[in-house]
């Protein structure tokens, strides 16, 4: 029988970095080793009381389709708390929940580009960018950023040399997935200029904005350019929250065509979780400001923990990261993937090994990142400590291990 022919759009969307090895971690599992899950950024942070109470006490007989552009009340609870945390003035209706960021993003890459446009990124990149693209047609023209100069972002010059008539948005992330890299005001100011000068759009992504350490205060683009028509907001309680599996997010936009056009795609997929809504405004109404600040001191700690044991793994080189909760190392390997995967095929140490994610993935320029990993501090202190044991020993031992 002939080969039944698939999309070009499925071929060309590439396989997750944090989750392509996925079936060797479980293989190893059941080879009876203990994993070290830093691979992916699932927090292991007990997820606010307050949530799982109003899921508790949920009491509508029927659980029906709640709004299209999001449930009434968790979009002004939404707009009250960034207001009060950022001393913003934002209204119910610039918001649109969606299911997690993720949805947020495939949403705007819809709304503002037609298939074949261009949105400039910066190496490193969000690897899942990569495959929202490609499932909404739109072509991600990459800048790069080094390690060296601790991910920060390129030049006007760079950047301009890159815009085409086909470049509608640039989009960052702030705190950064994948190098924990915060970008300045002074950074995001110098972007909208761009922006301002191009006429295209600014999104940035700001999943992680709590999450920032060394004294660093939480700040939003929001806060740079208030009632900006070009400036678009992704937002999520996922991680904040330790909300991952509730898939609740936002974008947050001054732009009324943005919102209302957006809306028709929005009602074409109906509507995010009746039930998670609910909780998460019931949540963002009564939990504490002590929790995020508990644990974003967690998240400070553990990678101070991360840092001072990767520090002492000879040939490694990576930049301490003001926030998020992820770092890019380089290690002295000639290719992280295959590292990678003897780690979870071929080694343990005391019945452990530890997960990476190689950082190819996470470029999408090719050979960029072949002998770099991104690690998420997403496990308690000891847990880390053990892991990077697992992960030096796992060196020691690497037949393709360099000088």
């Amino acid at each position: 029988m002939p080969r039944l022919k698939l999309s070009n759009r499925a071929r060309q969307t590439p396989p997750s970095p944090i989750r392509r090895l996925a079936h060797l971690a479980e293989r190893a599992k059941k080879d009876g080793k203990s994993v070290y899950h830093l691979n992916i950024g699932q927090p292991d942070i007990h997820s606010p009381v307050e949530f799982f109470d109003a899921v508790r006490t949920f009491s509508d007989p029927v659980l029906a389709y709640d709004r299209s552009q999001g449930n009434e009340l968790l979009c002004r609870v939404w707009a009250d708390y960034m207001n009060r945390c950022l001393g913003l003035n934002l209204s119910a209706e610039q918001f649109m929940v969606t299911m997690g960021a993720s949805e947020a993003l495939v949403f705007l890459f819809m709304t503002c580009c037609d298939p074949g446009d261009e949105v400039i990124i910066f190496d490193p990149t969000y690897a899942n960018y990569i495959g929202f693209a490609a499932v909404a047609g739109v072509t991600l023209v990459p800048i790069l950023s080094d390690l060296e100069h601790n991910f920060a972002l390129p030049s006007y010059e760079k950047i301009e040399a890159q815009i085409t008539n086909r470049t509608r948005a640039i989009l960052l992330c702030s705190p950064n997935n994948p190098t924990g890299t915060v970008y300045s005001p002074e950074e995001i100011q110098e972007l909208l200029a761009i922006c301002e000068d191009y006429n295209i759009f600014l999104v940035v992504d700001e999943t992680y904005r709590e999450f920032v350490y060394d004294g660093l205060e939480p700040f939003s683009v929001l806060q740079l350019a208030p009632g900006s028509r070009r400036v678009i907001v992704v937002d999520s309680l996922s991680k904040r929250f330790s909300l991952c599996g509730a898939r609740i997010g936002c974008f947050v936009t001054w732009n009324e065509e943005v919102l209302a056009t957006t809306l028709n795609i929005a009602q074409a997929r109906l509507a995010a979780p009746t039930l998670e809504q609910a909780a998460s405004a019931h949540m963002l109404q009564t939990v504490s400001d002590e929790y995020l600040s508990r644990v974003r001191r967690e998240f400070e700690m553990r990678r101070d923990v991360l840092f001072q044991a990767l520090e002492q793994i000879p040939g490694m080189m990576a930049y301490k990261p003001k926030g998020a909760f992820y770092s890019i190392v380089q290690l002295p390997v000639d290719d992280a993937e295959k590292f990678a995967m003897f780690l979870l095929s071929e080694f343990a140490l005391d019945g452990k090994t530890t997960f990476v994610a190689p950082a190819s993935g996470f470029y999408m320029q090719n050979g960029r990142g072949q002998n770099k990993v991104r690690v998420a501090y997403v496990l308690e202190s000891h847990e880390l400590e053990h892991a990077v044991a697992v992960l030096r020993a796992g060196l020691e031992a690497y037949p393709g291990r360099t000088e």
